[in-house]
């Protein structure tokens, strides 16, 4: 299987070719001269099939807009292990963290209670084994209505794709995009995702998971470094907000590190219409719409960028390439997707690049790498 994925890769760098060049070697690449396509919500379970049916009909909602029919569509996809995704050539994947240090959080999901009061059981068992009773991050999307998920423990999922990149030795680098969901006690202390002591607990779990094999901010230079550097590699990124991304850095900046953001990369989310700029710390922009002018602002910067080819199940219910066809033309280095392959129930809608996940970027790329 890698010896067809790189042939794959090979195939697509080389194409670009023009006549009377040489096609630019795969591992002379600049990480901003690729694109690579990434899954949303990457440990994400489809939920009960009788939870679905009590949000079409119970009149739940998450606020004004997130009703229960529309929750019903937009969460019901589902994800295969990160290690089979990694075999797939997937190489960037998301995580929603919840901080749940005592354990105790999300022993009983309130949907639970929801479908009995309606007569019904969940499709599986909740929790089997326990681990949510220990201590500890956990990956998972709504506590409330959306909780499945095939790695619930972060410690898991970090082991899944450390174990996965030791037994791949020169892979292409791994993205991992942690969102870390607004915690209650956190905010009640006035912290922005987490406080110090919670951001310090991340951070060191980043590090046991994947010690040198860690990509850190700190290893940038005047330029992005290529693939052949990146080999073998983890690069976390912080998929959060603004606030979220200055309370990181505030917080490793007292804990002794110096310089802010030693482990994780941050990026700069602007707020719609706000204008492009990019601070300081800033190598990554999270620009979802692959149709926002600010994607080429970002690109100027030398930024890579984050973006998403599809949300909400919208586009493959549709089967309408639209939006997919404008990240791939938008020159964003992450494309963020429910459907790395087509769900039947929908239609064919997927978002891949002929047999793969990478290829050269069809706007940042040198001109003998750039695809057809």
């Amino acid at each position: 299987m890698r010896k067809a994925m790189a042939l794959a890769m090979t195939t697509l760098l080389q194409t670009g070719a023009t006549a009377g060049q040489e096609p630019v070697p795969e591992d002379m690449l600049r990480l901003d001269e690729v694109q690579i396509i990434g899954t949303h919500n990457s440990y994400h379970l489809r939920p009960d099939a009788d939870l679905l049916e009590y949000l079409r009909h119970s009149g739940f909602s998450d606020g004004s807009y997130w009703t229960g029919p529309r929750l019903a569509r937009a969460i019901d996809y589902a994800r295969e292990p990160l290690d089979q995704q990694l075999d797939r050539g997937i190489r960037a994947l998301e995580l929603d963290v919840h901080d749940d240090p005592e354990g105790t959080l999300f022993l009983r999901p309130p949907l639970l209670d929801a479908l009995a009061r309606d007569g019904k059981a969940p499709d599986s068992l909740w929790d089997p084994s326990g681990k949510m009773r220990a201590p500890g991050f956990k990956v998972l999307h709504k506590p409330t209505y959306d909780p499945r998920s095939n790695c619930p423990l972060l410690a898991d999922c970090l082991a899944q794709v450390a174990d996965w990149s030791g037994a791949h030795p020169g892979h292409l680098p791994i993205i991992l995009m942690i969102e870390v969901k607004e915690d209650p006690a956190a905010r009640k202390l006035g912290c922005a995702g987490l406080c110090a002591d919670g951001w310090k607990r991340l951070k060191r779990q980043l590090a046991d998971a994947f010690g040198p094999a860690l990509f850190r901010p700190g290893d940038v230079g005047a330029a992005w470094p290529t693939l052949g550097a990146l080999r073998g590699k983890v690069m976390v990124m912080l998929l959060d907000d603004e606030d979220h991304a200055r309370s990181y850095r505030a917080a490793t900046d007292r804990d002794g590190d110096g310089d802010g953001d030693d482990l994780i990369f941050t990026a700069a989310r602007p707020v719609k219409r706000a204008p492009f700029r990019a601070g300081p710390h800033d190598r990554i922009a999270i620009l979802p719409d692959p149709r926002d002018p600010r994607i080429a602002a970002a690109r100027r910067a030398g930024l890579l960028v984050y973006t998403r080819a599809d949300a909400d199940t919208e586009e493959a219910r549709r089967n309408d390439p639209t939006r997919r066809n404008a990240a791939f033309d938008s020159g964003a280095t992450f494309i963020s997707t429910d459907f790395p392959g087509p769900d039947p129930r929908f239609s064919r809608y997927s978002v891949r690049f002929g047999a793969g996940f990478v290829r050269c970027n069809p706007v940042t790329a040198r001109e003998n790498c750039r695809s057809r």
